[in-house]
This record gives structure tokens, C-alpha cells and sequence, in this order.
């Protein structure tokens, strides 16, 4: 059985070398000989020898755990998560992780009921105890996924790469889409997640509340006030985690958002100009700075010289003109202000869900800036909108948006 004492020993001998493997652990395993240069980069005092000795004595501790079927390495699953938890450089979870152990505590809840109905001291015990273990994860899970969206946008501000900002941003979009976005849905107040908080708070009051009146039970007071208390801590830490996220985020979405926006236009622009040409494109944008006098009078002696020499040589040559194109369909693709579209909002006052007269007011308009225009809008109290729990289906542009609709209050129609 391996010592305690030697893997603290051998992690604080080596613990520079470890946290450059955790660096390179997402990027895939690596050989025995990385180890040793490692090693040899950080203690250049050491005899190859030693050096070999020291790489034995990582994998002798189990630190290193070689590949099933290859000579390939890679750290130990707890060693690392010990070193991402200590350094604060972890890896984005899932919201699985945390609606998972939403789960289990519904199930335990019951289990608890039944066990305190039941009289059953030491099953309370086993089930407080774990239930207070599931709660201590799901803040872990909180706090270590807060870190690491921190962690994303450090990197993607530092990149310095030639790549386009869309590549740069793409782990902070996805971040945003695959975590940010389901935690919204999964803590919006008329999610299960609620209801599970609500109705195990209410069942740990309960109890607590016989205790006090009954006396019975007494020594289980202190872990069920202890588990209530953690359990509406849990709730704040996870919103609060949330919100730090958000605005972390919300920056370098924005300003993905306006670049996507530009390249767009550009792209329109030049397609635009392939098809029609430089001069009639730009001949209503380029300033005119030449005189009346200047455009009626003759060249110099020189310009008419050599006009009249190329003249000579002149060939007629079929070319083939570009087809006319709309200018409607290549337009620079123009974003109504957001004033102006409040505006317009209070003075309609639409009695309709807030996505489907966006859709009818801007039919031009991209998909993420309608969207961008309708999370804007729903936060704005002049429009005093409530918010349904019913879904929402909308065909825009060809993409489907489910939502829950933002509509009038009664009090606002009138």
C-alpha cells in the first residue's frame, strides 16, 4: 500500500514539473523521456542518473500512470484534480454534473421523510449525511466551473494568434451555449430546480420545527439546521457564480457579435463589387473635388500626345458586361438602434409576444440580432412585459426559436 506521506513528499519534491504536465494534460498523454526533461529543465543540478531515478520514483507513486497498451504516460486522475482545485485552472463541467445531484437529492428527500416518519434515528443520520454531501458537490461544481469560465476568457484576451475572432472566442461562445445557457434554464424559477429547493427546504423546516415542539429527536436538530443553511447558501453561491460568469462573457459576446456584423457587411460589399464593379459601387460615396472649369478643359499637350498614340493601336474586343443586380439583395445589412426600437415598441403597443412582433417589425434582420434585440427589450421596464411559462415556437429566417414568450401585463394594454 503506497504512503501518504511519500506522495505529499514526492508531489512538493516535483511540483513544478507537475503543474506544467497538468498544462499538457489537455493536449494529450506524453512519453517517459518529457518526464525527464522536465525534470532536468527544473533541477539542472541532477546527475542523469538522478534524473532517471526521480522519473521511477512518480510513476513508483502511481503520480504517472502509464496508458493501457502504450509506453505513453499521463497523470493520475486525483493527483491532477488536486492540482487544478489548488492552482484554480479547472476544466468547464456540464450542467449533467449539477442536475444530477439535483436528482439525488429529490430521492433522498423522500428517503428522509420516510426514515423520520419511521422514527428511524440512524437512517436520518445516513441520509443528512449524504444529502449534505451533495449539496458541498454541487457548490464545488459551481465554483470550479466559475473558475474555469475565468480562465477561458484570460486565454482567449492573451491569444495573440493571426486566427479570426470567431476561432479566438469559439471555447467562451461554446462555454456560454453549453453551460451558461442551461444553468439559466435549469435555475429559472419555475424549473424543477426550483420547485426541488423549495420543497426540500420546506420538508428540513418541517422537521426542524417537530423537533422544537415535540423534543424528540434533539441531537438531529444542529445537522438539519446545518443542511437548511448550506442548502440556501448553495442556491445564492450558484447565482451569484452565475452572474459573475455572465458579465465575464457578455463583453466578448458583444463584441463577437459587432465583428460578425462588420464581416458580414463586408462580405456583402464585395460580392457587391465583383459583380458590379469598383465605380459603380463607389461612385455615389466618393466625394467629387474637381471644378466645373477643371472637367471641360483640355489636357496637356503630353495627355493628348499619348491618347492619340494609343489610338492607333486600338482593337475592338467583345467583353462581357456583368448582369444587372439588385442592390436591394447585397445591402449592407443596417441595425435599428435599440432606442429606436423601444420606441417603436411603446408607441405600438402590440398586444403580442414580444419575438413574434420583432419578427413582423424586422423581417431583414439576422437571426442573432433579433435575438440580441429581444433579450434588450425584455429587461426594459417602460414595456412592463411578463413572462409566460408556456413555450413559444417561431420560424425566423429558417431557424426555429422555442422561447418563453415576453407579452403585455393587462395593466400596460390599457
Amino acid at each position: 500500500m503506497l504512503s501518504a506521506k511519500k506522495i505529499i513528499k514526492c508531489l512538493d519534491d516535483h511540483w513544478p514539473v507537475l503543474e506544467t504536465l497538468v498544462g499538457r494534460s489537455t493536449l494529450g498523454s506524453f512519453s517517459f523521456q518529457d518526464v525527464q526533461a522536465l525534470i532536468q529543465r527544473h533541477s539542472p543540478g541532477f546527475s542523469s542518473e538522478q534524473v532517471f531515478r526521480e522519473a521511477q520514483r512518480l510513476l513508483h507513486h502511481e503520480v504517472l500512470i502509464p496508458l493501457a497498451k502504450s509506453s505513453q504516460l499521463e497523470l493520475n486522475r486525483a493527483v491532477l484534480e488536486f492540482i487544478q482545485f489548488l492552482t484554480q485552472e479547472h476544466q468547464l463541467g456540464t450542467v449533467g454534473d449539477i442536475q444530477s445531484r439535483i436528482e439525488d437529492l429529490d430521492r433522498l428527500r423522500g428517503k428522509l421523510k420516510a426514515a423520520a416518519d419511521t422514527k428511524d434515528v440512524s437512517e436520518m443520520r445516513r441520509f443528512i449525511r449524504l444529502m449534505d454531501e451533495r449539496v458541498r458537490e454541487v457548490v464545488k461544481h459551481f465554483r470550479k466551473n466559475e473558475s474555469a469560465i475565468m480562465h477561458l476568457v484570460e486565454k482567449a484576451k492573451a491569444d495573440d494568434t493571426k486566427l479570426s475572432l470567431a476561432k479566438r472566442y469559439s471555447a467562451v461562445m461554446e462555454a456560454f451555449d453549453e453551460y451558461i445557457e442551461p444553468v439559466l434554464q435549469m435555475i429559472d424559477i419555475n424549473a424543477p430546480f426550483q420547485h426541488s429547493m423549495q420543497a426540500l427546504e420546506h420538508q428540513l423546516s418541517e422537521l426542524i420545527l417537530n423537533i422544537e415542539q415535540t423534543g424528540f429527536l434533539q441531537s438531529e436538530k444542529e445537522p438539519l439546521v446545518q443542511l437548511r443553511t448550506r442548502l440556501l447558501d448553495m442556491n445564492q453561491i450558484g447565482r451569484e457564480a452565475l452572474i459573475r460568469s455572465t458579465d465575464v462573457l457578455m463583453p466578448l459576446r458583444e463584441e463577437l457579435r459587432k465583428n460578425t456584423l462588420i464581416s458580414r457587411n463586408a462580405s456583402a460589399l464585395l460580392a457587391h463589387l465583383r459583380k458590379k464593379g469598383l465605380e459603380p459601387t463607389l461612385e455615389q460615396l466618393v466625394p467629387k473635388f474637381s471644378s466645373d472649369h477643371q472637367k471641360f478643359s483640355l489636357g496637356s499637350a503630353n495627355q493628348i500626345t499619348s491618347y492619340m498614340a494609343e489610338l492607333v493601336d486600338f482593337q475592338d474586343e467583345a467583353y462581357q458586361m456583368p448582369e444587372q443586380v439588385d442592390p436591394g439583395d447585397n445591402a449592407n445589412i443596417r441595425v435599428p438602434d435599440l432606442a429606436e426600437v423601444l420606441k417603436s415598441a411603446r408607441v405600438q403597443k402590440a398586444n403580442t409576444d414580444l419575438s413574434k412582433w420583432l419578427a413582423k417589425s424586422y423581417p431583414q434582420l439576422p437571426v442573432d440580432e433579433l435575438l440580441f434585440l429581444y433579450q434588450e427589450l425584455s429587461r426594459a421596464p417602460t414595456l412592463k412585459l411578463q413572462h409566460l411559462e408556456q413555450y413559444s415556437t417561431l420560424e425566423v429566417n429558417g431557424y426555429r426559436l422555442t422561447l418563453h414568450p415576453f407579452v403585455p401585463t393587462a395593466t400596460s394594454g390599457t
